[in-house]
């Protein structure tokens, strides 16, 4: 069996996803490695370049209409044949033997599902990666900016935990979906990723499934990982502000229903998109 899937979903990455891929062939030198690259129906010349990668195992797929994320890559994971699926996004760079490290993890731990490597930005700083789950406490103190007021507290800055010390491994709960190594097997047993978020809160909701089974998520601080964050959303900012908004209520309503709070959410919601996108429109 193969060691290791790489599984890339592209939109419009035609400046980003040389440099992608050729992180992970030279990552896959010690590795049994197949990888997947799936295009949501780029209109730049993403899939062209993509096409002229030389791996021998690769497989690439075109689809006819942007399908969103998720869809995306149940479709790699559907085809996939390694023990281990590693979800990249186009616009990371993967430091040396980054893969190795993660997937022998995983090969010598049998209680941990999944891992995810450091994730630094391109100036070498760390990116906070590092998450728990939400919940209505800390979407208030979102919205309300207690959370950015008091980013350094676990009172208020409880979600996004920056104050979260990424000098040592440990066990974590939710880290960033843009790099992320999981066990196909989980995975199966999960019934992969949930098509009901199309783009945001899949990780999420996928790691608090995981984290729910009993089984454990581990953070290594060895493996980097340099990730140009948000280079996708950006393309398109208006858009993902209201498909982030939705998948958010989504994932409230699937784990946390309660209709009051719900009504609560969707109010607050809705408010907070009419002011990101009035603040993207002033800025540009």
């Amino acid at each position: 069996m193969i060691d290791l899937t790489v599984i890339i979903v592209t939109w419009n990455s035609e400046n980003e996803i040389n440099a992608c891929v050729e992180s992970v062939i030279n990552n896959s030198k010690v590795l049994n490695a197949e990888l997947i690259i799936v295009d949501n129906n780029s209109s730049d010349n993403t899939f062209e370049i993509v096409n002229k990668i030389n791996f021998s195992n690769l497989q690439t797929y075109k689809n006819e209409s942007n399908l969103g994320f998720t869809k995306a890559v149940n479709q790699g994971i559907s085809t996939s044949r390694g023990k281990n699926i590693l979800l990249l996004n186009p616009d990371t760079v993967l430091k040396e033997s980054a893969l190795e490290v993660l997937n022998k993890f995983l090969a010598d731990n049998s209680e941990y599902a999944a891992a995810a490597p450091l994730v630094l930005n391109e100036d070498g700083s760390i990116q906070y990666s590092v998450r728990d789950f939400p919940t209505y406490w800390t979407m208030f103190c979102e919205f309300s900016l207690l959370a950015y007021l008091f980013s350094q507290t676990k009172l208020f800055g409880g979600w996004k935990m920056k104050f979260f010390k990424y000098s040592n491994d440990a066990d974590i709960r939710q880290p960033m979906g843009a790099v992320f190594m999981i066990r196909k097997s989980v995975l199966t047993e999960l019934d992969n990723m949930d098509e009901q978020f199309e783009m945001f809160f899949n990780d999420v909701d996928l790691c608090k499934r995981v984290i729910n089974k009993g089984y454990k998520i581990r953070l290594l601080t060895s493996p980097k990982v340099i990730h140009e964050h948000g280079s996708s959303i950006n393309k398109d900012r208006i858009r993902m502000i209201r498909i982030w908004n939705k998948d958010c209520y989504q994932y409230f309503k699937k784990h946390h229903n309660n209709s009051l709070l719900l009504l609560w959410l969707k109010i607050n919601l809705k408010i907070s998109e009419i002011i990101r996108i009035l603040y993207h429109k002033i800025r540009y």
